[in-house]
C-alpha cells in the first residue's frame, strides 16, 4: 500500500489544470432608434466588419467613444435587434451568457411598455451592441 501512495500522488498532481470558462459580457451601446426593422442578431468577429457596422449607424462623432477598440482574439461583438415597434418603451439587452463546450449561449432580455403605461407614439427599432466571449458557435435565445 505504501508503494502506491507516491504513484497516486504523481497521477493527481499531473492532471491538467481546469480551463477558465469566460462568460463575461458588456453592453457597449443601446438605442431605441436605428436598429433593423426585423428582430434578429448579428455577430461581428473582425475589426473591418465592426468599423463598417459602426459607420452604417450614422451616429454623431461624439458617440464614437462608446465603441472602443475590440480585442477580436478573445471577444466577438453581438448586435441584438428587437425589430420595429409602434411605440416607445421597448428595450433589448443580454440577460446572461453560458459557455457550453465553446458554444456561447446568449439569453436575451426584451422589455416592452407595461400594460396601462403611457408610451410615446413613435416608431422605434431598439438594438443593443455587446462584447461577448469568442466561441466556436453562438446561439441567441
Amino acid at each position: 500500500m505504501i508503494k502506491f501512495l507516491p504513484i497516486l500522488f504523481v497521477i493527481f498532481s499531473c492532471s491538467a489544470p481546469k480551463k477558465v470558462v469566460d462568460t463575461s459580457f458588456s453592453v457597449i451601446y443601446n438605442s431605441a432608434i436605428g436598429g433593423a426593422e426585423k428582430p434578429g442578431h448579428l455577430i461581428i468577429s473582425d475589426n473591418e466588419s465592426y468599423i463598417q457596422f459602426i459607420d452604417s449607424l450614422k451616429l454623431d462623432e461624439s458617440q464614437y467613444a462608446n465603441f472602443l477598440k475590440v480585442d477580436f482574439k478573445n471577444k466577438n461583438v453581438l448586435v441584438l435587434f428587437q425589430g420595429q415597434k409602434n411605440s416607445g418603451g421597448y428595450e433589448i439587452s443580454i440577460e446572461s451568457i453560458v459557455n457550453e463546450n465553446e458554444t456561447i449561449v446568449v439569453k436575451k432580455k426584451e422589455i416592452g411598455p407595461k400594460k396601462g403605461e403611457l408610451a410615446t407614439t413613435v416608431i422605434t427599432n431598439p438594438y443593443c451592441i455587446a462584447l461577448i466571449p469568442k466561441g466556436k458557435n453562438t446561439i441567441v435565445e
